[in-house]
């Protein structure tokens, strides 16, 4: 199910196949929070955690990123702080790391660039989960369409997504 926040009369996004598979998986997975459409004026995290009444570290960003022998990877981290892909490669120890590509992001999640789900993806990733979203009581996740999000813990984003805990900044 898919709910509107305030003022966002006549913007749906409860048709994208990425949100119907994030809300259906939300249910499927015993997941507490359920998809928040949010308004299409909002441009960035920034404004999304100032629309939320949240800080802006509570509100994760996704990426698909390459690694060198062409597998894919997850990251879901904190806004407060970039996701940087040779950073993040020393700390999981691979070789390298690279931004995927808008088509093959499409592809793997069924979403836009920018605004992956981790969950009710149409491939399976492996997931890494930023710790800096840990202190947070509720953690606001991409939910597979630029305008919306769904609202979870810590804990349970690692259980939904069979996440690995990771220091990502």
């Amino acid at each position: 199910m898919v709910h509107e926040s305030p003022g966002n009369a006549g913007t749906s996004t409860a048709t994208a196949p990425a949100v119907e598979a994030t809300a259906t998986a939300l249910v499927e997975l015993r997941g507490a929070g359920e998809v928040l459409e949010v308004p299409a004026t909002l441009r960035d995290a920034g404004q999304l955690a100032e629309h939320l009444g949240v800080p802006l570290a509570a509100v994760a960003t996704t990426a698909v990123l390459r690694t060198r022998d062409g597998g894919r990877l997850l990251v879901v981290a904190s806004a407060a702080h970039p996701i940087l892909p040779a950073v993040l490669a020393g700390v999981l120890s691979e070789p390298e790391l690279t931004w995927d590509d808008d088509t093959d992001v499409l592809r793997c999640t069924g979403s836009v660039l920018g605004s992956a789900s981790p969950i009710g993806l149409t491939a399976q990733l492996p997931t890494f989960v930023d710790v800096a979203l840990a202190p947070y009581p509720a953690v606001w996740v991409p939910a597979g369409h630029p305008h919306a999000v769904f609202r979870t813990r810590y804990d349970e984003l690692l259980r939904l997504t069979s996440g690995h805990p990771v220091e990502i900044g």
